[in-house]
């Protein structure tokens, strides 16, 4: 198995686990009382973890056929953790509200990453695309 698909399989895993904690952390403490605040939050971390499992399922299976949707998937949650950032910087002033915004940006730029892999000629040898 080729490593880009172990590093991004694993890192993908290991995000869904975190976005998981947060959505519990969000639900055990209510931090989020506004009515619009809660429920996107929630939407969103639901969202990347679902993808998050998604993409890791896609380039462990080497399903060939499935590379656009992985990548329509990135850019979608591109767009919803670019939402949850600005959702948070209302708690940029707590200690939660940073670490959430560093792991969104982190998030972020693995995601730009993966979708930079997706479009490579290196994926295309990975998933034994023919062309």
């Amino acid at each position: 198995m080729p490593t880009a698909i172990k590093v991004i399989s694993t890192l993908c895993i290991l995000f869904a686990s975190v976005f998981i904690a947060n959505l519990l952390f969000i639900q055990k403490t209510e931090i989020s009382v506004p009515v619009f605040g809660f429920p996107m939050i929630s939407f969103v971390n639901l969202f990347g973890a679902g993808v998050m499992i998604v993409i890791s399922l896609i380039a462990l299976l080497r399903m060939q056929k499935y590379i656009g949707f992985a990548r329509v998937l990135v850019y979608v949650l591109l767009l919803a953790l670019g939402l949850n950032v600005l959702l948070m910087l209302k708690y940029l002033v707590t200690a939660y509200g940073i670490l959430t915004i560093l792991f969104n940006v982190v998030v972020i730029v693995f995601a730009i990453g993966v979708r930079g892999y997706l479009i490579s000629e290196n994926a295309a040898r990975d998933f034994l695309v023919r062309k």
